[in-house]
């Protein structure tokens, strides 16, 4: 199994709309993707301090070679809704599942 990780860093000053993220973004790429996505918010550390990582989203796909796919196609578009919600910078990574 394959999963694409999406990390948002969480600085100081970062805003995140969840509202806009959960009701126009994650629905949009998911459709694209034809899968499911789940979103997490970061609320805190182990230590109390806050969260590395303000969103983590994770996107089911069924390969890394079709998510490239609709990535090279639809990305441009995807980036670019960036700012409609956050101004932090994602990590986007694909992982390979070993156990879940």
């Amino acid at each position: 199994m394959q999963r694409v990780t999406v990390l948002y860093p969480n600085a100081a000053d970062t805003k995140f709309d969840f509202d806009y993220y959960l009701a126009k973004h994650v629905p949009w790429v998911a459709g694209l993707v034809g899968q499911k996505i789940e979103v997490r918010r970061g609320i805190a550390s182990v230590s109390g301090s806050r969260a590395a990582f303000i969103c983590v989203a994770t996107i089911f796909i069924e390969s890394a070679e079709q998510f490239k796919a609709v990535f090279a196609e639809h990305g441009a578009k995807i980036l670019a809704d960036i700012p409609n919600y956050t101004n932090s910078q994602p990590f986007v990574q694909i992982d390979e599942v070993l156990q879940g």
